[in-house]
């Protein structure tokens, strides 16, 4: 028989062997749940650490504690306690910029300053040999062979330039460095073809920041707070928003109404507002078209929706005026057709009608005065431009490439308003919502000097990226900037095809083309314009008035616009060759 003195001790025996089981147990989970964080030491440190924080509360004194080196340039620190923040650095003066804690597995790569993920077994193994690490899910780069640098210009500086460098004899640009493009949304940035570890941003030399470390792309500097931030390019965001032509405007003036946005989850669609009113509600149009008929000041609404259903806001405050009241003349609409669903292409070789309607210009004889000045896509003037009462004008693109129209309306007083409106030429119209490019070319063409050609992309999935390429050859690869400088050699040809690319993937281009001749034939100084009695290269009512004035010698005009006065030509200036102009300008005359 077992005495009770026995049955106790075994009993306690029992107790304590459970317990002792439940420890082991207790000890086994908690270290299976301990984090493992982990460094691609591609940047070459001699030694790695983490120093790791909540609060006033880390993980040890600075430098932190120092890593375990694995294969290759793998090092890995078991992280003990819960903390927020985490930096890495080489225990000799390099540092990274604080990171909030991503978590176990979280790999840091100190040379492209990116975050990966390492795939940590079920079971403990050996923390010097993880598995490979993941492919980033923050992009590092903007276009293929390209490194982006944000700038947010939270300080509302005029410009935004960035210089960067290794040493003195490595950098991108000479100081101040590359202007930087805004992107829209507040966001600045240039690309460069490869990493730098040092920047300085400033305001075209002025306000500059002090020597930063570059922390890589998928950080932005805020030159307000002088911080680095992450740039999370997956956030839904709105990028551009504009309203043109530009408040203040007219009642009956056609404004169209674009966004542009990114991020978010799957396809986007936008919607416009002016204050109450819906004027396009949510559809993949990145674009709207408002024509106000009452005066006021409205608050335009510019909304985006992913398919997850967030939606990011802004905001345009817009001032109609009368136009029933307004002295000057205004444009109101211009129309051309035949033109695609998008109204933004002319066909090659097909008629196309200029349509415009105008109001104002309440003074006077409250005439007003039409003039259409086209420009093919070589910058070439392909018509007589001269003013008329007539408000439609007749043309047919020759030359596949972006037309410019510029209309010009003249009140009776004078005063003249001038809008331009730029058109595809194609031998095709697209597809309604197709994704279209345009690509014009500004500056002289002439030798040694500097043209921009400037892309605009539309329909398709917004946001676009563009590609530049010059006889054949890619000068400028895929990426948000949609412009390009060329200096012009004497003697040559250029062929500039450009490419837009969608978020979907969708691609279009357009090619235009400049030759620059050898030598550029001055102008004759005798020949001179009929009618162009001030000199001015226009045929307009102040010419009639200037021949007025001469015929009652209130003034006195030189050879060459004596010359220009003489409308009808009959060897003498007066007052009937006043009257002659003022019937060009009217069109009922033509020379």
């Amino acid at each position: 028989m077992v005495s009770k003195k026995h049955r106790l001790l075994s009993l306690m025996l029992c107790v304590l062997t459970v317990m002792s089981l439940l420890a082991v147990g207790m000890a086994s989970a908690s270290a299976a749940a301990v984090d493992t964080v982990y460094c691609e030491n591609a940047g070459g440190w001699d030694e790695v650490y983490c120093y790791m924080w909540t609060g006033d509360n880390s993980n040890g004194a600075w430098p932190g504690q120092k890593m375990t080196k694995g294969e290759g340039n793998l090092w890995s620190y078991e992280v003990t306690g819960e903390w927020e923040n985490i930096m890495f650095n080489n225990n000799n003066g390099t540092k990274t910029v604080e990171f909030s804690y991503p978590g176990n597995g979280s790999c840091f790569n100190n040379q492209t300053n990116a975050w990966t993920t390492i795939d940590t077994p079920a079971t403990p193994t050996d923390s010097t040999n993880p598995t490979t690490p993941k492919t980033s899910t923050i992009a590092t780069t903007s276009a293929e062979g390209e490194y982006a640098v944000y700038c947010k210009n939270a300080a509302n500086w005029s410009s935004v330039s960035i210089y960067m460098w290794n040493t003195d004899s490595d950098k991108p640009a000479a100081w101040p460095g590359k202007t930087a493009t805004n992107i829209g949304d507040g966001i600045w940035m240039i690309t460069v073809d490869k990493e730098y570890k040092n920047v300085i941003f400033s305001n075209g030399g002025n306000n500059k920041t002090g020597d930063l470390s570059f922390p890589g792309s998928s950080y932005c500097f805020n030159n307000a707070t002088n911080q680095w931030e992450i740039y999370d390019l997956s956030m839904l965001r709105i990028t551009s928003y504009t309203a043109d032509p530009a408040s203040p405007q007219y009642t009956g003036v056609e404004v169209k109404l674009s966004m542009d946005a990114a991020g978010g989850e799957g396809d986007l669609q936008y919607k416009f507002a002016a204050d109450s009113t819906v004027i396009s509600d949510y559809s993949p149009s990145n674009t709207a078209t408002w024509t106000p008929t009452k005066a006021g000041t409205y608050t335009l609404t510019f909304s985006v929706k992913d398919s997850k259903g967030e939606t990011v806001d802004k905001t345009l405050s817009f001032n109609v005026k009368d136009i029933a009241a307004e002295v000057k003349p205004v444009v109101q609409t211009v129309g051309v057709t035949p033109t695609n669903s998008e109204n933004t292409e002319i066909k090659k070789g097909a008629a196309a009608t200029v349509d415009i309607t105008a109001g104002g210009g309440n003074t006077g004889t409250k005439l007003l005065f039409y003039k259409v000045t086209i420009k093919d896509p070589n910058g070439n003037i392909v018509n007589v431009p001269y003013y008329t009462t007539k408000s439609q004008y007749k043309f047919t693109p020759a030359v596949l490439g972006t037309y410019e129209i510029q209309v010009s309306v003249q009140g009776s007083d004078n005063s003249t308003v001038k809008r331009s409106y730029k058109y595809e030429c194609v031998n095709e119209f697209s597809a309604p919502g197709a994704l279209t490019v345009s690509a014009a070319v500004s500056g002289s063409q002439t030798a040694d000097s500097t043209v921009t050609i400037t892309a605009a992309a539309s329909g398709g999935t917004a946001p676009y990226t563009y590609q530049y390429k010059i006889n054949g050859q890619i000068v400028q690869a895929y990426s948000a900037k949609n412009t390009y400088n060329l200096t012009l050699a004497a003697d040559t040809t250029y062929t500039i095809e450009v490419t837009a690319k969608d978020n979907a993937g969708a691609e279009s281009s357009r090619t235009v083309t400049i030759t620059v001749p050898g030598s550029v034939t001055p102008p004759d100084p005798d020949k001179g314009m009929r009618g162009d009695a001030d000199l001015n290269g226009e045929v307009n009512i102040k010419d009639a008035t200037l021949i007025q004035k001469y015929a009652a010698k209130s003034v006195d005009l030189a050879d060459q616009a004596l010359k220009n006065a003489d409308a009808d030509e009959n060897g003498e200036v007066n007052v009937r060759d006043a009257t002659t102009v003022q019937k060009f300008v009217a069109g009922s005359v033509k020379w």
